[in-house]
């Protein structure tokens, strides 16, 4: 199906223009191109359109912007967004792109066939002062009557007149125009004109005078290149599928294909890769298509392959600053496999490589004593560059000389924060390869950090995921991950915990398909600082405060022995190695610096340290130099800690001593005589803030609750979810009783306007203060944000009117269980003196303890009411469907007994095993009884405390058979050293330890040196319990609570064996 016109070489004398009214003349039916009727699909036909019509549409449509415009000045630029019938700027651009572009012009008009499109409307808005024109469409333009314009420019004369305008794809910030000249073009014409050398093969040849079905958008540099540059001088007649303006699926190119026959297709790569994986469309490809073009990006090597087999593949490289440098093909290429990979590029072009890492070249184009085939140095800005380096890089055939493949961009490279690099791109291709059916895209991201982490797009982004989807999605691309990292460098591995699910709005494409990676980096910015840090510590500073009370410190940092044996584990299980002892040094086994990271997280886990500095670990290089440092820092830290206590708490004390007393106050703190209080809740959306917010909904003395959280939508979307979850309907969070209120508490204003907080102080009644990390590994300084938070929220109490709000902080048993051993925690703020003189408690603990001496130093200097609510261990539901997480250490350790050991211990030890425990729905209710509370306490008498616990307990014993029911074989009682042999052993017997099974293996070192620490066998002593009489007087809810029963036990159990 060879053209006509493809010997036409007069480029040299004669503008585009010019050259098609020269066809016209000569060859007046060849066929320039063929378009479908209806730009987005072929329910009309196609239309051919030849040379002698394409020489009418020029001639009337600028006849038309003349009318339109009047005398253009010399070089004055338009824009134009539309179908494919003419070109040019991209509609995918974001309104700050439009703008910029357009101001860097000075384009001040827009032609466009529909006026209100949102394409053009979007621009209207975001470019000032610009005009729109509404053209007329190709009917038009055909039906009349055609009037040579001529003009009296010849192609010496405005070889520095614009040709187009294209613009970068921003992939590395906003889109830069480029303004093409007359010059440019004829450059780019001359270098596709000329022969190759001896032996070698024109790709640009390949498709001379053949119908090209482009799959590139009309507004890309390659798309116009192909319908003007490539198309008219050498008589490639340009198919244009249906729906041009987006990037085709290989559906639509098959469906094109049918209505419209073509020679060769120039396609994206993920076009290929669409191809390649339908088995019906590969078949129908080969049997209808010569040759297929990929350009834009790389191409999986078994993807290749596989389209390779079957079609003649060859790839292409371009750039919007130099065009697409004529590029040639080795022949033996032919025969090897993966050889349609690799080009060589035309002496003309002066392409260079330049070495940039270990087998990495960049193309750099150097400019030659004759420019004339040398595209870039024509254009606007880059007439006087002695080179331009593309940032593209390639590597070399490993055989034929001047041969490369591309490999990446050199904006792709990671740098990792260590100095280490890797090229993502292998392993971005190897993961979207191997999931075609679920995976759309994925990127690598790293950089300036220590380690790799994959963002992967879901194919469907039609709908929102819910979280198990997601999860669901990882597992299942999971394997191909692992499969990839053996072939990546250490640095660049990636942990399944390093992954992150897209939502709706996926990554962002350039006009070719391909993804922008630093804008796509950018728009999960929040989400990806959430996955790192998520690696580090579990912290959230919106959950509650369930079972704080038993994640304490779970080694003796000052026990050199156990805690060198504790590494000595931990360095083999990470590595594999078996050879090692105490005394070898980590890294001449071979350690390298991700292990050592993955080996400071562990341990900054298992121990429970604040910090464990890579430092430390490279300067104390073995199991037992390394717990003689942390021996060493632990016995200084104790004194320290005190001393910071004691700064922060003198600290924040003057902080509220400083806050102006209350103008009026009343001595009654109850509500009773005002309907319907307003109630501030923080952190709504944990476990027992959902638990909380429901059961004041459904109170009728609550007026409204303003939610204060940290998301952009105040936790709605959060909180509907966690609704949904606990069986509860979307309906309860109507807007007329609650609004959620984006916050930063950390702020004197709480990050609110100053107008709502003012609102705030004038309308509610209560602060329920619920808002802190439960985070066990921070120390005590990093909970300054916290104290913070606290002193303002105090501070807005204090400023309410026409009286103080009563402040009701959320603590936790924890803070004073461990003050005075053998005591009962009473319903008082301890001493300052007990309480900074206290040991062995972890930041966390310390934290709300200094929060309880606030608290009360605010109520007794500011006069205001002040309530303290210590919450013991919380249970999962009593009859919601809301889940005891699965990953706290009893549930842990009744899966571990159900699944992998067959026994149950006969005890909790001396803390546990009294069980007082209140379920979370339940505890929310006993909550909503504290705020609706009529209490008469004096002014200035200090904060009121409530401990809360079931009063009604039970034994561990009785619980037992609720466990043994659901065991698949006999399931044993057994004494805590048996319990504990067996999962030791069940570490040390098994290579790899399933962790669903056997969860308990994680938090081994808890139950054997913190819940059955130091107790002999058979010793039944119990923790006296802590004084609940306040509280059992104030809610009936508590007082009338039922022990945990065997029916919530089983309960909670099947959660735990179906979660």
């Amino acid at each position: 199906m060879a053209s006509s016109t493809s010997t036409t070489t007069r480029w040299q004398e004669a503008t585009i223009p010019q050259l098609v009214t020269q066809l016209a003349h000569e060859k007046p039916q060849a066929v320039y191109g063929i378009w479908p009727v209806d730009p987005t699909s072929y329910s009309a036909g196609v239309r051919t359109i030849t040379y002698k019509q394409l020489d009418d549409i020029i001639n009337n449509l600028i006849w038309f912007v003349t009318d339109q415009l009047g005398d253009l000045r010399p070089g004055q630029i338009m824009a134009y967004i539309g179908p494919n019938d003419l070109f040019l700027t991209s509609p995918r651009n974001s309104p700050a792109a439009q703008s910029s572009m357009f101001e860097r012009l000075g384009c001040n008009v827009l032609i466009t066939p529909d006026r209100t499109s949102s394409n053009a409307l979007s621009i209207l808005e975001a470019v000032n002062n610009c005009r729109i024109i509404k053209m007329p469409g190709i009917d038009k333009l055909l039906e009349a009557t055609s009037l040579p314009y001529v003009s009296e420019k010849t192609l010496n004369g405005s070889r520095s007149d614009p040709f187009w305008v294209i613009h970068t794809s921003g992939s590395t910030g906003i889109p830069k125009p480029l303004v093409w000249t007359q010059e440019t073009a004829v450059r780019a014409i001359e270098a596709t004109s000329r022969g190759p050398p001896d032996g070698l093969i024109s790709v640009d040849a390949l498709c001379r005078g053949k119908r090209v079905l482009s799959a590139l958008p009309p507004f890309h540099g390659a798309g116009l290149a192909q319908w003007l540059l490539n198309g008219i001088p050498f008589g490639n007649i340009t198919v244009v599928p249906a729906a041009a303006g987006a990037i085709i699926t290989a559906d639509a190119l098959v469906h094109a294909l049918r209505q419209t026959p073509a020679d060769v297709s120039i396609l994206v790569p993920s076009v290929v890769a669409e191809i390649a994986e339908r088995p019906d469309l590969l078949e129908f490809c080969a049997a209808h298509l010569e040759l297929i073009i990929y350009i834009g990006g790389d191409l999986p090597q078994t993807i290749g392959d596989r389209v390779a087999a079957k079609i003649r593949l060859r790839s292409q490289w371009g750039a919007s600053e130099v065009g697409i440098p004529p590029q040639l093909f080795v022949p033996e290429l032919e025969r090897e496999e993966g050889g349609w990979r690799y080009v060589r590029f035309h002496p003309c072009t002066g392409a260079f490589f330049e070495e940039i890492t270990s087998g990495i070249y960049e193309l750099v184009i150097r400019r030659q004593a004759d420019t004339k085939t040398q595209t870039g140095f024509s254009i606007r800005g880059f007439e006087n560059l002695a080179e331009y380096r593309t940032r593209d890089l390639f590597e070399p055939h490993p055989t034929l000389p001047d041969t490369w493949r591309w490999r990446a961009r050199a904006d792709d490279i990671i740098v990792f924060l260590n100095g280490e690099k890797t090229n993502p791109v292998s392993m971005e291709q190897f993961v979207v390869a191997k999931n075609p059916t679920l995976v759309n895209g994925a990127i690598v991201i790293g950089a300036q950090l220590l380690q790799a982490a994959l963002v992967i797009e879901p194919k469907d982004l039609a709908s929102t995921m819910t979280t198990a989807e997601k999860a669901a999605l990882i597992e299942h691309v999971w394997p191909s991950v692992l499969e990839a990292n053996k072939s990546v460098p250490a640095h660049a591995k990636v942990e399944k915990s390093l992954i992150l699910v897209t939502d709706r709005k996926g990554l962002i494409r350039a006009g070719k398909g391909t993804i922008q990676r630093t804008a796509s980096i950018s728009q999960y910015t929040d989400e990806i600082e959430k996955l790192y840090a998520s690696i580090e510590v579990t912290f959230d500073e919106e959950e509650d405060q369930d079972s704080a009370v038993v994640r304490l410190r779970s080694v003796d940092l000052t026990d050199t022995d156990s805690v060198s044996r504790l590494i000595w584990r931990t360095v083999r299980g990470l590595t594999g190695w078996t050879d090692i002892d105490e005394s070898t040094s980590f890294f001449e086994a071979g350690m390298d610096s991700l292990q050592a990271l993955q080996l400071s997280r562990a341990l900054h886990k298992s121990l429970q340290v604040s910090s464990l500095a890579l430092s430390t670990i490279y300067q104390n290089p073995s199991a037992l130099q390394l717990a003689q440092s942390l021996s060493r820092a632990a016995t200084e830290t104790s004194t320290e800690e005190t001393n910071v206590a004691d700064e922060l708490l003198s600290s924040y004390r003057n902080q509220i001593l400083q806050i102006p007393k209350p103008v009026t106050h009343t001595s009654s703190h109850g509500q009773k005589d005002t309907p319907g209080i307003d109630v501030i809740l923080t952190g709504s959306t944990g476990t027992l803030g959902t638990s909380i917010l429901k059961a004041l909904l459904a109170r009728d003395g609550i007026g409204h609750v303003f939610c204060l959280n940290r998301s952009v939508d105040g936790g709605r979307a959060t909180q509907e979810i966690r609704f949904s979850s606990a069986g509860l309907g979307a309906d309860l969070l109507n807007e007329s009783r609650v609004t959620f209120l984006q916050t930063d508490l950390r702020h004197p204003t709480l990050g609110l306007s100053q107008e709502m907080y003012q609102s705030l102080g004038g309308r509610a009644g209560l602060i329920l203060h619920n808002a802190w990390p439960v985070n066990f590994n921070l120390t005590l300084p990093a909970f300054r944000a916290q104290l913070t938070s606290l002193v303002n929220l105090l501070t807005l109490a204090t400023t309410a009117t026409p009286q103080p709000m009563r402040t009701m902080f959320v603590s936790s048993v924890g803070a004073v269980a461990g003050l005075e051993p053998g005591v009962p925690a009473s319903e008082s703020v301890p001493s300052e003196t007990v309480a900074l003189s206290a040991t062995g408690m972890n930041g966390y603990a310390r934290s709300k303890l200094l929060a309880e001496l606030l608290c009360d130093t605010a109520s007794r200097s500011l006069q205001i009411p002040v309530e303290i609510v210590r919450v013991g261990q919380v249970a999962g539901s009593s009859n919601q469907s809301t889940a005891w997480n699965r990953s706290e250490w009893l549930p842990s350790m009744v899966i571990s007994s159900l699944l992998t050991l067959g026994c149950v211990p006969s005890d909790l030890g001396p803390h546990f095993s009294t069980i007082d425990w209140i379920p979370n729905d339940l505890l929310g209710v006993i909550v909503a009884d504290l705020v609706l509370a009529d209490l008469q306490t004096s002014s200035g008498s200090g904060a009121t405390v409530f401990n809360l616990r079931n009063p009604h307990t039970t034994t561990w014993k009785s619980l037992v058979p609720a466990i043994q029911e659901k065991a698949q074989s006999t399931n044993a009682v057994v004494p805590p050293s048996t319990w504990l042999a067996k999962l030791q052993a069940s570490q040390e017997t098994s290579l790899e330890v399933d962790v669903e099974r056997n969860p308990a293996i994680k938090l081994i070192d808890f139950y054997r040196d913190q819940l059955w620490a130091h107790v002999p066998e058979g010793d039944t002593s119990v923790q006296p319990a802590m004084v609940i009489n306040r509280a059992v007087s104030v809610s009936a809810t508590l007082r009338d609570m039922v022990p945990v029963s065997h029916e919530w036990m089983s309960k909670w159990v099947n959660e735990w064996m179906n979660g």
